[in-house]
């Protein structure tokens, strides 16, 4: 797979549902293939993949996974958060990277 990250990777499959209600619906249906796909890659067999739909009212926030302490990550997931420098302005950003969201509750 290509040097992109985890936001980057939310951001384009966002981007995909918001514009296109089948793709919406296939990546509700089985966001792991639907994944595989967009990004023309496979996951390991043990990742799991999980597509939630917001409403209106429910802000939803990722929680990164953090390894304990002196636990070491596998091949697999090395491989998986294994990028490289990507060389952004994100003020020039089109669309956003996950960097700078503003939030109005209202």
């Amino acid at each position: 797979m290509a040097d992109i990250s985890r936001g980057e990777i939310q951001d384009l499959l966002g981007k995909f549902a918001a514009n296109d209600p089948k793709y919406r619906e296939a990546l509700m249906k089985d966001p792991k293939g639907t994944m595989e796909k967009q990004l023309n890659t496979t996951l390991p067999s043990g990742m799991k993949v999980k597509a939630v739909e917001e409403t209106a009212d429910t802000l939803y926030v990722v929680v990164p996974f953090v390894p304990k302490a002196g636990a070491e990550l596998s091949d697999s997931a090395l491989e998986m958060v294994a990028g490289g420098f990507l060389d952004h302005n994100c003020n020039k950003a089109q669309g956003g990277i996950n960097t700078h969201v503003e939030i109005k509750l209202v």
